[in-house]
């Protein structure tokens, strides 16, 4: 009985968790961005290929300081025949020069510091160094693009919810008018086939609303995908476009200026200019092959018996040298040729590359910029199209009702209200998504 008490509290503690877990969240656009910058796994991925580059920096960083080395071992030999030498008399000697030491032990400390490697050690730094500052850029760009398609779910989620408003509105209307014509019928002074007109406008209407309500489902699903939510999270957005949309400053620019502006701001740019200037260390670096590799080594050595005592003594002792030494490769079947062909090959490829990020970024802000300014066109005339289709509704309700317009002149009010409504909702974020793309395209989305 115990244990069924416990597991019914446990049950109900569970069920009570789930449900506070899917309470209804009030979310800013700011707020939603910030989640999917701090949990969305595309941008831990590019986090960590940062860590990684600034560990490749430091790797070769170190490279270029000195290398200290600590070497050991223990050896046990064969027993040879020690090598006396003896004087006869009247001398009459006897020296053991070699004696029979089976046992051996060293250890050794050994100290290199490159000098000169044909800029290899150099270039790889300069290398790496660049590679770390390309891929910061790169993460900057999917910062970038993770911001704009936040951006774009928000308002999507916000132009299904608008929908649904319109549409719920528009039910209400044609549902009253359904209780209008109705009543009318019983009067004699409408015809049944009035009522089955609005009938059809009606049904028309409720199967909008079952497309608006899954419009909602399926555009929530998506900012939760993106911001770390479960997906059946229900969002309150609390922004509306006309609080996000700053004053659009862009749009009294020009495109020549917003494109230069794009050049010095846009992160893919910056990652193909850097990269480029890696490929052009990478032919120094290959040329390195032509040059010699100098070196300065020091070594200690504490040995039992260290080799360098003569006779040999079955004792630790310490010796040391100091000096310099140079590799050079003479010939290699041109394979330093081949590698520097390499690396401009690679050198011609960036800088084709970029010259075609640069065409399609001046493109993209054009594209957006003329996007921006017709989506700002579309609200100011959906704005009076919506004014003027309220007022129509208004007009023609109030000579229907006088029975000085028809039911199908109200019907055409009311398609044509909701229509009208429509249009400057999908335009106001039309707008909103088109002036956050156009700051994307420059670079400045923040």
């Amino acid at each position: 009985m115990f244990m069924k008490k416990v597991l019914w509290l446990m049950g109900i503690f569970s069920v009570q968790l789930a449900f506070a877990q899917q309470e209804p969240q009030s979310l800013t656009l700011a707020d939603c961005i910030a989640r999917a910058l701090r949990s969305n796994p595309s941008i831990q991925i590019s986090k960590a290929k940062v860590e990684g580059a600034d560990a490749r920096t430091l790797e070769t960083n170190a490279a270029l300081l000195p290398q200290l080395k600590l070497s050991g071992g223990a050896m046990e030999l064969s027993s040879v025949d020690a090598y006396t030498l003896t004087l006869p008399p009247p001398v009459n000697i006897s020296k053991t020069i070699f004696p029979d030491i089976t046992e051996n032990y060293s250890l050794k400390l050994s100290l290199q510091q490159p000098l000169f490697t044909g800029f290899k050690l150099s270039k790889s730094q300069e290398m790496a160094s660049l590679n770390a500052q390309a891929t910061e850029e790169d993460l900057t760009k999917e910062q970038s693009d993770m911001m704009i398609n936040v951006t774009v779910a928000y308002w999507k989620l916000y132009d299904a919810l608008e929908t649904k408003k319109v549409i719920e509105q528009t039910l209400a209307q044609v549902n009253e008018h359904v209780k209008d014509v109705q009543s009318m019928l019983r009067q004699g002074m409408a015809t049944d086939a009035d009522v089955m007109k609005v009938q059809v406008q009606l049904s028309d209407v409720r199967v909008k609303d079952v497309q608006a309500r899954n419009a909602i489902h399926l555009a929530t699903m998506s900012l939760n995908s993106l911001i770390g939510n479960p997906l059946s999270i229900e969002i309150i957005l609390t922004d509306t476009p006309q609080q996000s949309s700053e004053p659009n400053s862009l749009l009294q620019s020009d495109v020549a200026a917003l494109s230069l502006q794009a050049a010095q701001h846009r992160p893919e740019l910056k990652s193909m200019q850097l990269r480029h200037e890696m490929n052009e260390a990478g032919v120094v670096a290959a040329k390195g092959g032509w040059y010699p590799q100098v070196f300065l080594g020091a070594d200690y050595n504490y040995a039992r018996p260290n080799s360098r005592i003569l006779p040999p003594e079955d004792m630790w002792n310490g010796t040391w040298d100091v000096g310099i030494t140079f590799q050079w490769t003479v010939w290699d079947w041109l394979t330093t040729e081949h590698q520097t062909a390499q690396a401009k090959a690679s050198v011609r490829q960036s800088e084709a590359g970029l010259k075609q990020l640069h065409d399609a970024v001046d493109l993209e802000v054009a594209q957006q910029f003329y996007n921006a300014q017709t989506a700002a066109e579309e609200v100011t005339v959906a704005q009076a199209g919506a004014a003027q289709a309220k007022e129509s509704y208004r007009m023609t309700h109030e000579k229907y009702k006088t029975g000085m317009a028809s039911n199908s002149d109200l019907l055409d009010a009311e398609t044509a209200l909701m229509q009208a409504n429509l249009t400057l909702m999908q335009a106001t974020t039309d707008y909103a998504i088109a002036v956050a793309q156009l700051k994307r395209a420059v670079g400045v989305l923040q």
